[in-house]
């Protein structure tokens, strides 16, 4: 399946490094309102993972490292109550279906504002939203009253995620998230995120020439 021409994010609402990431994103929807942001499905199926002691601590080790490269916080719901609960099962299905959801059935830009905002209620607010009424509500402030993951079936999860995946093979993304840009001509740009992190308007003037000249 060919790709258009455009900026594309591979990334999961679940993945400290995907929220680390939202300052770039933010700053390109500035100047360019298209940006092709596809779930990545870090945590789907047998990939899923409870939180027992040894998940905790790398999860800890990774968003403290985060917060020192991005400036993100971490709020004390998130680190005291929600990362307290050892039975919690990091399940991307609805967050995922979510997200689609907002891309298929809302106006053009809702699904950064839900990306947005399902990070923000996870990693500040300490919210669950592995739970879909959690996701709904998020979908409800964000998208729209009459939007709702239930609109996305499991299998076309399933398949947004393979599309997602065949695109990071392609440019040899090396996980969450992978940025790359495809030109006019099809050729692919694997774009070095993590030399960006707490540099929004760094990283906007490397994709700006490339953006432009597809954009015109």
């Amino acid at each position: 399946m060919a790709f258009e021409a455009g900026l594309y994010w591979i990334i999961d609402p679940l993945c400290g490094w995907s929220y680390g990431a939202l300052p770039l994103l933010n700053r390109i929807a500035e100047d360019f309102s298209a940006q092709h942001i596809l779930p990545g499905g870090l945590f789907i199926g047998s990939h899923r993972r409870q939180l027992d002691a040894s998940w905790l601590a790398h999860v800890n080790e990774h968003d403290a490292r985060i917060a020192a490269l991005t400036g993100m916080t971490f709020g004390a719901d998130y680190r005291h109550t929600l990362l307290a609960d050892s039975q919690l099962v990091l399940d991307s299905l609805p967050t995922t279906r979510g997200l689609l959801a907002a891309q298929r059935f809302a106006l053009p830009g809702a699904d950064l504002h839900f990306l947005n905002a399902i990070q923000r209620a996870w990693y500040q607010d300490g919210k669950n939203i592995t739970h879909p009424e959690v996701v709904n509500q998020i979908l409800d402030q964000t998208a729209g009253p009459d939007i709702r993951l239930g609109q996305i079936q499991e299998n076309e999860t399933l398949e947004s995620i393979q599309h997602a995946r065949m695109l990071m093979a392609m440019v040899k993304g090396q996980g969450f998230p992978t940025a790359a840009i495809i030109d006019t001509d099809g050729n692919s740009t694997l774009l070095p995120v993590g030399r960006y992190y707490g540099e929004p308007d760094a990283f906007f003037a490397l994709v700006k020439p490339q953006l432009t000249r597809i954009n015109h």
